[in-house]
């Protein structure tokens, strides 16, 4: 393409240049504010903390401040949420329309409620969303109203959008219409194309399983990182290697400056300056606050009140969720085996989601329960061999070993492993019902329509044979609060379903509840 030049303006600048030049008088660097904000899928939140709406009066009050400026969302927004099971994270985009992102990332929670829901989403959403390593299979190219790469035009500084979407958003996910491209090459290859776009810097905003990526920034594949906010992985780190390690999840916004600066006479480098803004020290913006008091009173509405006293304390915290027996879990897994009159039941802990601790007292309300179970799952049964509820069970032991949301919870079976033994040879003692499983015996197997298509590595689940009979297909919250209902109180327990013997002897369960627990919230009926 030719580009016709004014010379009449050339000369101007150059004019001006060489005025400044000779008055002694250099011109200050024009900056390029960034904010970034990421995880926030949840419009219930506790009275005093501050969320979305305080957001939108940052962003406002920072553009006033600094007129170069771009809102880059990273994702892991869309699900899972309470009302978003309604439908399907509709809302969600609805109140990111009205914070005006310049740019959001795709993170693999936007795929909560399944991959053609997440396209209607972003057909409904007023800004871009970038994966530069997921594509469409069919389409083989872009996911339909997505973007692989972006570029952020300002005065002073052109940025150039790389996104990473975790392979989770496949696997756990269950996007199996898209095709994963390597990070690494889908990243350089991307840069590298920005960069003759004419950008000046690049950011890469990385879903919630990328732990370090650093070795792009050293190389100078891309400036800045931007971390989705998750557990125990950085936040930010920028041109100069500074790193934040505080973001959505902790009520602050991400703020960096890009511009560029030369020193002596030499060509123009990339400098960048990052610090953190807290929420709480902003007022809820009108409308957005309007947007979500108008969702939240139709939860209130959809929800309704209390179904049944808590008698016995309980928690979902996610450490205890994710690496041994739960006693909510059991709950969970009880009301899905006699809905469907299951020999055993298998959940997979990450769909329970609500990281919470149940006093004595609280009444256990539906809202209680869709915001532990916000996938909007259903019930499935399946027909196995027990030599194959043995291998699934060694796949979700494994998992519990890192924390991880594939961790399975039990029910009639009473399961004993050494942690200390190598990957798929931990299973010491299966019992089903109290009575030793049989390798060639078939077993009624509860679960979830997740688990059943064979999603978060349940490979056997996914090969079993299907079961329609009464009670599948069911939405496993109203299960669950049938089953509550019929009990009339709620006081799950411990039973040890879940026994690991390399366990032993470590801090008792209650010493690590405590540490885990502070700063959860806490349902006590107040």
């Amino acid at each position: 393409m030719c580009v016709k030049i004014d010379r009449r303006l050339v000369t101007a600048v150059w004019l001006l240049v060489v005025s400044s030049i000779a008055s002694g008088v250099t011109a200050a660097p024009q900056k390029t504010r960034v904010l970034y904000f990421s995880s926030f899928p949840e419009i219930l939140q506790p009275a005093d903390k501050p969320g979305l709406a305080e957001l939108a009066t940052a962003i406002a009050e920072e553009t006033v401040k600094n007129p170069d400026l771009f809102f880059i969302h990273g994702g892991a927004s869309l699900g899972p949420s309470v009302f978003g099971a309604m439908d399907n994270g509709a809302h969600m985009v609805d109140i990111i329309n009205a914070l005006n992102p310049s740019v959001m990332a795709i993170g693999k929670r936007e795929f909560s409620y399944g991959y053609d829901n997440f396209v209607l989403n972003a057909l409904s959403a007023s800004f871009p969303l970038v994966t530069s390593n997921l594509t469409d299979a069919q389409r083989n190219g872009p996911i339909d109203a997505t973007y692989p790469s972006y570029i952020l035009q300002s005065g002073g500084t052109a940025i150039g959008i790389i996104a990473l979407t975790s392979a989770n958003a496949i696997s756990e996910y269950g996007a199996t219409q898209a095709v994963l491209l390597e990070p690494t090459k889908a990243a350089k290859d991307t840069a590298a194309a920005l960069r003759d776009e004419g950008a000046d810097a690049i950011i890469l905003l990385a879903d919630t399983d990328f732990d370090d990526l650093s070795a792009l920034r050293a190389d100078g594949t891309v400036d800045v990182i931007f971390y989705t906010h998750n557990f125990n992985n950085p936040q930010s780190l920028d041109r100069q290697g500074k790193l934040l390690t505080q973001g959505a999840l902790d009520g602050k916004i991400i703020a960096v400056d890009f511009w560029l600066e030369s020193k002596d006479g030499s060509a123009p480098e990339l400098v960048t300056s990052a610090e953190l803004l807290a929420l709480t020290n902003y007022e809820k913006d009108p409308l957005v606050a309007s947007i979500i008091n108008g969702y939240r009173e139709r939860l209130e509405q959809l929800l309704g009140p209390g179904i049944a006293p808590v008698t016995k304390a309980f928690d979902t915290l996610r450490s205890n969720i994710r690496s041994r027996e739960n006693a909510f879990a059991n709950l969970i897994t009880d009301a899905l085996r006699e809905q469907m009159s299951a020999d055993v039941a298998l959940l997979n802990s990450g769909t329970i989601r609500g990281t919470v601790r149940y006093s004595v007292g609280h009444k256990i309300s539906r809202g209680d329960i869709q915001r532990e179970l916000p996938f909007g799952g259903r019930s499935a049964l399946v027909r196995m061999l027990g030599s194959d509820i043995q291998k699934t069970l060694e796949h979700g032991l494994d998992c519990g070993t890192r924390s991880d949301g594939c961790f399975t919870q039990v029910g009639n079976l009473q399961v004993t492993y050494d942690s200390s033994k190598p990957k798929g040879e931990r299973v010491i003692e299966l019992l089903v019902g109290g009575e030793p499983i049989e390798s060639d015996r078939y077993y009624k197997v509860a679960t979830s329509d997740f688990m059943a298509k064979g999603n978060d590595g349940y490979e056997h689940l996914g090969e079993a044979e299907k079961m329609f009979e009464h009670g599948t297909n069911r939405v496993i919250w109203n299960v669950v609060v049938e089953y509550i209902e019929r009990m009339g109180e709620v006081a799950p327990i411990l039973e040890g379903r879940i026994r690991d013997i390399a366990d032993e002897g470590k801090p008792t369960r209650s010493e690590t509840e405590e540490k885990d627990a502070e700063g959860k919230p806490d349902r006590n009926g107040q």
